[in-house]
């Protein structure tokens, strides 16, 4: 697999010469990343209970309207005050109308965060980064923040309701998820997630959450920006969220049972008690949501 160069990676960064000592696996960061689309206005007067960002492909529209429609849809939840935003870089096809496209949608819809990097596979870092600096710059008010893949069915209402609870005070230092230990970097230029030693010398990565589906307090957020200014970015970014943390001397917290990131297939009494499950494409997503909330007050 050809790996990207800087200039992939960021069209504003020129080719570096070939004694550089960056790898090119390596997104920038630190960089003065600039917000193309930031709906600041979203978060104003508002003290969200749960932000919740979700990394997207910026051509993805409809994947985007299909989140909207199902646990994306602010509306559903009156009186938990949860937030929707989607994660999105600059399209690699360098046109006017798919930049175009999407300042559309985001001028109809409201949720949309755009930084001037490609929008690629290696840069999901970045787009995580993007969500927390927006978080803690654009939203400080908020108490919980959970960062969500786009192929996810998430159960808002077991989160908000069963894992972080309103009526308990703002946890700080927080951060859950389906927690991975004891793997380590792949030392082979063959393998997608290469990462050699002048990048992280260490034989093992800190513990961390899978970037599927992981929740946190809201202060995690600047934190999390703060550190990642003086630490050298990896393109696996749910790896690097937990190098950031263990540099926090913040390790994840296990979250009760097997709630994280299941495989399972569809039954509505089951999902009643899980928070992120996989599903394959957005015409599941959507059967399942439709029986779902339809039947959410029949007991099991």
């Amino acid at each position: 697999m050809k790996k990207p160069t800087l200039s992939e990676i960021h069209p504003s960064i020129p080719k570096s010469p070939a004694s550089t000592t960056r790898h090119p696996l390596v997104p920038p960061y630190p960089y003065p990343y600039k917000f193309l689309i930031n709906p600041q206005k979203k978060c104003s007067n508002r003290n969200p209970f749960l932000v919740i960002l979700v990394p997207i492909r910026c051509h993805d529209l409809e994947s985007r309207l299909t989140i909207r429609q199902t646990w994306g849809n602010e509306s559903n939840y009156p009186g938990l005050n949860v937030i929707t935003l989607f994660l999105v870089g600059i399209s690699t096809v360098r046109t006017r109308p798919v930049q175009q496209m999407l300042e559309e949608e985001s001028a109809a819809f409201g949720d949309i965060a755009q930084q001037d990097f490609l929008d690629t596979y290696y840069n999901l870092t970045l787009k995580t980064l993007m969500g927390m600096e927006w978080v803690s710059k654009f939203c400080p008010s908020a108490s919980y923040v959970a960062k969500i893949d786009n192929d996810m069915f998430i159960n808002v209402e077991y989160l908000v309701h069963q894992l972080l609870r309103p009526e308990l005070s703002v946890r700080t230092n927080y951060f859950t998820g389906d927690i991975y230990s004891n793997t380590g970097p792949l030392r082979d230029p063959a393998y997608k997630w290469y990462v050699p030693v002048e990048v992280y010398p260490n034989k093992t990565y800190p513990p961390y959450c899978v970037g599927t589906a992981y929740v946190f307090s809201a202060d995690m957020a600047r934190k999390i920006y703060d550190i990642a200014q003086v630490l050298m970015a990896i393109p696996m970014e749910d790896v690097y969220i937990g190098i950031c943390l263990f540099e926090l001397h913040i390790p994840p917290t296990n979250p009760p049972g097997h709630i994280f990131n299941r495989y399972d297939k569809y039954n509505r009494c089951t999902f009643n008690r899980l928070i992120a499950v996989h599903v394959r494409g957005n015409d599941e997503l959507k059967t399942i949501w439709d029986d779902f909330w339809a039947q959410k007050f029949l007991s099991c």
